[in-house]
């Protein structure tokens, strides 16, 4: 069994403008152009991808009320990454209206000209959310009117709380962000809003690892407003997967595994249950994406669950769901390879390692800098230190800490999640 050391990079501003300048020169270009002009998706989209670009089309066609709310995907810099491997630093600007024409689609044009209009509240959550996704988050704060940003003066919106949440986590620390959150899952808002805000001190809590008393307390909440709410249909069930997912990782930050598992195996017969037709004609594509992006996140936190506590074989069966649902995303890749290093498949963890590589972009780093790290246990010397250099020359930010590997992407409103 090998431990993998654990990849970190530096999330300062400073930091990422020198991730975007060696980018632009380390050619490794990111084939998907979702997020950076929305492209049609291509074969080696990942999943969040396809989430934005239907988004996007399901916004500008008069659809946002039918628009779920998606996890996010994991960085809000996606479209200055993905503009930066191409070599176009003219595309990392703060206002879409100055996004170069020859990487803009038509879908591109069509938001920026919709966000200009009058938007009822259902545009409003979704034009947050995309424009959070494509990396305008001034713009954002805009289009649901958020002109203050100032925890103090701000009031919770029945209709707009998780999206101003969203913004703010842009602005303020995140402690009083959470604390917000906290005070809404208290107070009188709608019980579906109560429940999430609940659920985002949650999952902000287990991010850092923190059994604390609001993450007692935000359980406790999220599981009563989940009770005031419909039990029966595809949304409640969906709902009822994520609130398992989101309990189960209080246990596991006291490593009550048993417990964990529990939990974990509810989430999986709540999401077993309700698994889309794949056919087109029988089931909508929303419905799809919203199955898959739950799906998604209760696998890896699975997947993560059982590498932490050295259940690696089983670890590796659940990046098999990773692999079904989304082979375009450099992080699935990444978690075959631990597990498979943990299983001691060394060949075949360099090989799912490549894979991230060939992705291309930001998450080429990490996959060539643990590529090097197991050709060294192969006594590769020679080729380790030609993954490291890529590595480094990809985003010479990083750093590495030995360890077993951390329980991150459990849910929504990750450490992860927005910043790179």
């Amino acid at each position: 069994m090998t431990a993998m050391p654990r990849y970190r990079t530096d999330p300062s501003p400073q930091a990422l403008a020198t991730r975007l300048r060696a980018l632009r020169k380390a050619n490794v270009p990111v084939a998907c152009g979702v997020h950076a002009g929305l492209s049609a998706p291509v074969a080696t989209s990942a999943l969040h991808a396809r989430i934005t670009h239907a988004v996007a089309q399901a916004f500008v066609t008069g659809r946002a009320a039918e628009v779920p709310r998606f996890e996010a995907p994991p960085s809000a810099q996606l479209r200055l990454l993905t503009a930066a491997s191409w070599g176009r630093l003219d595309a990392v600007g703060p206002d879409m209206t100055t996004f170069p024409v020859d990487l803009a689609s038509e879908l591109w044009w069509r938001v920026h000209a919709r966000i200009q209009g009058t938007l009822r509240p259902a545009d409003q959550r979704v034009a947050c959310d995309l424009l959070l996704r494509l990396g305008y988050p001034h713009s954002a704060a805009a289009v649901i009117g958020l002109t203050v940003i100032d925890p103090r003066k701000q009031v919770l919106s029945p209709d707009l709380a998780l999206e101003q949440l969203a913004v703010l986590r842009c602005h303020l620390p995140s402690s009083a962000v959470e604390a917000m959150a906290l005070r809404g899952a208290r107070s009188g808002l709608p019980a579906e809003i109560r429940r999430d805000l609940a659920l985002f001190v949650v999952f902000r809590n287990v991010a850092r690892g923190a059994d604390s008393t609001s993450l007692q307390a935000a359980a406790a909440l999220a599981t009563k407003a989940s009770s005031e709410l419909p039990q029966h249909g595809f949304a409640a069930a969906l709902h009822r997967a994520r609130l398992h997912r989101a309990l189960a990782a209080v246990p596991f930050v006291r490593r009550d595994i048993a417990e964990t598992h529990r939990l974990l195996g509810r989430a999986v017969e709540s999401l077993t249950a309700i698994k889309p037709a794949a056919d087109p004609a029988h089931s909508a594509e929303l419905d799809r994406l919203a199955w898959a992006d739950e799906a998604y996140a209760l696998h890896s936190f699975l997947a993560r669950t059982h590498l932490t506590v050295g259940l690696s074989q089983r670890a590796l069966g659940y990046t098999d769901e990773l692999l079904a649902l989304s082979p375009g995303d450099d992080r699935t890749w990444a978690l075959r390879g631990d597990a498979l290093a943990a299983c001691g498949q060394l060949e075949a963890a360099l090989d799912a390692y490549g894979r991230g590589i060939t992705l291309g972009g930001w998450g080429a780093a990490r996959a060539a800098y643990l590529r090097g790290f197991v050709l060294e246990r192969l006594g590769r010397v020679a080729e380790a230190a030609e993954d490291y250099v890529l590595s480094q020359r990809i985003d010479p930010t990083s750093s590495v800490v030995a360890g077993p590997i951390a329980p991150e992407g459990v849910g929504r409103g990750l450490v992860s999640a927005r910043r790179p």
